[in-house]
């Protein structure tokens, strides 16, 4: 928020980051479950882990895509101000 005053924008992003790690939080705590449930059901289903890890992957490289996607191509969110050709203000 750049129309704040410094004291003021100081006191946003304080709220802000404590509710993005209550947030990141949340999900790392739910993150501690489903891994080890999924594990425990590919092993029930098919007697081997080999699904869930299949599934991981899948879910990691189109998390990386996704990311890629809206925050790194050329027009994307951060594409400028990563290489220094816009502004970060």
């Amino acid at each position: 928020m750049p129309e704040l005053a410094p004291d003021a924008a100081l006191r946003q992003a304080e709220r802000e980051l404590a509710a993005i790690i209550g947030f990141i939080s949340a999900i790392a705590a739910y993150g501690a479950f489903f891994i080890p449930k999924s594990f425990g059901s590919a092993i029930a289903a098919t007697g081997s882990p080999m699904a869930a890890l299949w599934g991981f992957l899948i879910f990691y490289a189109s998390c990386a895509a996704l990311t890629w996607f809206v925050y790194n191509r050329r027009g994307g969110l951060l594409h400028d101000i990563e290489r220094g050709a816009g502004h970060a203000s």
